[in-house]
């Protein structure tokens, strides 16, 4: 009897997006069954972002079983650092180089139990109380009001490094065993970032990102930043709540507070300076902001530009989420979180669309990088 042959799942040409990166996809495989599969997770992390777990998926791409999806996510031989490499080369090449900003960003993912990796009990009442949440370090690339997710680092709590065996159980690299803030992850991103010629014009970050190690690295390469400082204590009495009420209606205003800061603040680059604002949001929230940039750079108009690359690197990852399953993902050790992380990544890269101020001139080649066969 003669045995049919194994259905295609996918081809590129089910997909949207770009030719380019699909083949870019498709060269980080050196077998068919393997590639087919990685371009039929994608194809359903995009027709049904919410699927969540393999047999979601799997279903989804028209597999048999959850196995092939499992697999891909945990024993395939495949580098998801190389695919991330891809997305990167291609989200510079797509969006061009002219006034980029590196956008550092927190991202929870909500989990039920605590069994998955990097897990953390949530501070939850009520309906959310026994779940718990992972915490993602996220690097976005923003240029001409387009935002792109091209880095990912999951940031391992004090009480997972504290547990070298519970590390090892998730498939946690001993290397990677060690207590890690945001910052050190945030730093890790942009150095890669910078390592592959990313062309980074300033760096937004928020109060995880705001330590001071990171501050002096980013002003020993020279880098224009702007970071959220931790929130201050409220006054007795007055809460954020009370304060967005009595303030409801109001426009964003911007306060320089000083500049040429004390050493206690870091050690402005040759030429730069360091200055101190606060911003006072529509909702009443006011936060501080630490400002690193050339000495002959207006204050105020620098933290605004730099900080409107913050609300665009919001709606990036708010689009894969929702339309690319970056949050819809039920995997459990270390390896599979990397890799659906980064088809996602891969899955909203195909969404993406320059915005109307990228000229052709503006842009990189556009041929994302990629391992040959």
């Amino acid at each position: 009897m003669a045995v049919a042959p194994r259905p295609t799942l996918t081809r590129p040409g089910d997909l949207p997006g770009s030719p380019d990166l699909l083949r870019a996809l498709e060269r980080h495989f050196t077998r068919a069954e393997p590639r087919d599969s990685a371009l039929a997770y994608v194809r359903a992390l995009l027709a049904d972002p919410a699927a969540g777990n393999a047999a979601g998926v799997a279903a989804q791409a028209g597999a048999g079983s959850a196995w092939s999806t499992q697999r891909l996510l945990t024993r395939t031989v495949w580098d998801a650092d190389l695919l991330r490499d891809s997305v990167r080369a291609y989200a510079v090449a797509l969006l061009g180089a002219s006034g980029a900003v590196a956008v550092l960003g927190r991202h929870e993912t909500a989990r039920l139990g605590t069994g998955a990796v990097a897990t953390a009990p949530a501070a939850a009442r009520g309906p959310g109380r026994g779940r718990s949440t992972q915490v993602a370090a996220l690097l976005c690339y923003v240029s001409h009001g387009t935002g792109a997710l091209i880095d990912r680092e999951l940031h391992l709590p004090p009480h997972w490094t504290a547990d070298p065996a519970r590390c090892a159980r998730a498939g946690v690299p001993p290397e990677r065993v060690r207590p890690r803030g945001m910052a050190d992850l945030g730093q890790e991103m942009l150095d890669r970032a910078l390592a592959a010629g990313v062309p980074i014009g300033g760096v937004l970050g928020g109060p995880d990102f705001a330590h001071p190690h990171l501050r002096e690295w980013l002003c020993r390469r020279r880098l224009p930043f702007c970071v959220e400082l931790p929130q201050l204590p409220q006054p007795p009495g007055r809460s954020d709540a009370a304060a967005g009420r009595a303030d409801s209606g109001r426009e964003e205003v911007w306060q320089l507070l000083g500049r040429g800061l004390g050493s206690v603040y870091g050690h402005p680059a040759p030429g730069f300076r360091l200055s101190m604002l606060a911003r006072r949001l529509p909702s009443g929230r006011t936060a501080r902001y630490l400002l690193h940039m050339p000495a002959a750079a207006p204050d105020v108009p620098a933290a605004q530009a730099l900080a409107a690359a913050g609300s665009t690197a919001a709606r990036a990852v708010h689009e894969a989420a929702s339309r690319a399953g970056l949050s819809s993902h039920q995997v459990r050790s270390w390896v599979a979180w990397y890799r659906h992380t980064t088809l996602a990544m891969t899955a909203a890269a195909l969404l993406w669309e320059p915005g109307p101020g990228v000229r052709a001139a503006d842009r990189g080649p556009a041929r994302p990088a990629g391992p040959a066969d």
